[in-house]
């Protein structure tokens, strides 16, 4: 009496990764671009501030998030590893830095990004007011 196998491979258990992208409050230099998520180091996808749900392969997955920019090209870079659960959904969150050259924050959704408004809103006066002075000094000068 023979036994037969079936060769089958068992099927693959889906879940979601549900990641908001999100940046401090006032700073008008990452409106003009997208953030990227590349996921087990696979090639980078392009995605709008706001909250995205993926579907993944149940298991642990590295997840990298940045927003491309000038210097550093890839501004606010940050690392997580995700488990996602069959049929579950593992909540992350992404929160650009204030300052380009900082890391970014990728993990656990939290309230981060309320807590770095005033400091931004502080730097963009500071900014706006050399700019102004700059200005004046220039059309004062002819």
């Amino acid at each position: 009496m023979g036994l037969t196998m079936k060769n089958e491979s068992p099927a693959v258990q889906e879940g979601k990764v549900s990641v908001t992208f999100s940046r401090p409050a006032g700073s008008f230099l990452y409106s003009a671009s997208k953030p990227r998520l590349s996921l087990d180091g696979g090639e980078p996808m392009t995605l709008s501030w706001g909250t995205h749900r993926l579907s993944v392969a149940a298991g642990r997955h590295r997840v990298q998030a940045w927003v491309p920019y000038i210097l550093p090209l890839r501004a606010g870079r940050a690392e997580a590893v995700v488990a996602v659960g069959s049929g579950r959904t593992a909540e992350i969150e992404y929160v650009a830095p204030v300052v380009t050259f900082a890391k970014g924050y990728l993990g656990a959704p939290t309230r981060r990004s309320a807590k770095r408004s005033s400091m931004v809103m502080t730097f963009n006066g500071i900014a706006v007011a050399l700019f102004v002075l700059m200005l004046a000094v220039t059309l004062l000068a002819r």
